[in-house]
């Protein structure tokens, strides 16, 4: 009797013992686990951890260790690429500056060669008009590429400053139509315009201005000859939408979001001129007005639609 007695005590000595020894593991291990899941949360607020158990052999020690290395990598690459992108910025903002120069000398020239000729009234070349025009295409052409680069730094160097000083919209949206107007004449485009009354939105009328200007810019320059592109305005409680239709060479599936990279230029483009510059500057300009835009391609009309979507407070 007194035997089983003390097999009986010693089997539950050993069975609480046992658990005792898995409740207390468990509690450890649940311990780990929270200390791990704040290792995690510290490397996603990008703060700096540092290994705790160096040197033992637990699972607790290798796992954090490991974290402490994917952090390093983490950083590593993001100095890298913090390092490359401000060096792609003083490389855009000295091209810039160095055309500068050579851009006002031609313009400078051609000014002096066109007042010289129009005292004299006469010209050594039949071909002069022909060089002339080349002239004044690649000096456009330079313009419009320092003067892009120059924004394009700008932006990514936070040097811009926004200033909402301007309400109506409209306003903005008419200027905007009025600069492009001349250049749809020439390929005989047609605007099918939808306002309303009036749209309220707080906004810096000079960079949104720009942003708009891209956006028709490139509506026209890719719509065929004698093609329709529609622009409608419409608001609700949160945006100011500003939509922009053509009919032109729209763009390929997977390209809407790469259309908005800077320098990326759309596959279906051949023949048109271009720098990849307008619509990554105006997708800038409207973040930096805490908005956004969206592209989709027109499959069923071919071409494509820009949406700009700006907030109305």
């Amino acid at each position: 009797m007194n035997i089983i007695i003390i097999v009986v005590a010693v089997t539950a000595g050993v069975i609480l013992g046992g658990t005792a020894i898995y409740v207390y593991q468990g509690k450890c291990r649940q311990k780990e686990l929270k200390l791990l899941a704040e290792c995690m949360e510290k490397i996603l607020r990008e703060e700096k951890i540092r290994e705790t158990k160096a040197g033992e052999e637990t699972l607790y020690a290798r796992l954090e260790s490991r974290l402490v290395r994917i952090q390093e990598m983490l950083n590593g690459r993001t100095e890298a690429a913090e390092k490359s992108k401000d060096e792609i910025q003083k490389l855009i903002s000295e091209i810039a500056h160095q055309m500068r120069t050579p851009l006002a000398n031609i313009r400078t020239y051609q000014e002096l060669l066109e007042e010289e000729w129009s005292k004299t009234g006469t010209k050594t070349d039949e071909n002069v008009d022909n060089y002339l025009n080349a002239m004044r295409s690649g000096e456009q052409q330079l313009e419009f590429l320092t003067e892009g680069f120059v924004k394009m730094s700008r932006l990514e160097q936070n040097m811009i400053q926004v200033r909402k000083e301007e309400t109506d919209l409209l306003k903005t949206v008419r200027n905007c139509l009025g600069r492009i107007q001349k250049r749809a004449e020439e390929k005989q485009i047609a605007f099918r315009i939808e306002l309303p009354q009036e749209v309220n939105c707080p906004h810096d009328a000079n960079w949104i201005g720009e942003a708009i200007d891209n956006v028709l810019d490139n509506a026209v320059k890719y719509s065929r000859p004698g093609g329709i592109i529609e622009m409608r305005i419409q608001k609700n409680e949160m945006h100011a939408k500003i939509t922009v239709k053509d009919n032109g060479l729209g763009i390929e599936k997977g390209e809407e979001h790469k259309i908005f990279q800077r320098f990326y230029r759309g596959k279906n483009v051949t023949t048109q001129k271009g720098y990849g510059i307008g619509l990554y500057l105006a997708s800038k300009i409207i973040g930096l007005h805490g908005g956004f835009m969206i592209a989709k391609n027109r499959y069923s009309e071919k071409g494509l639609m820009i949406e700009i979507n700006l907030p109305v407070c």
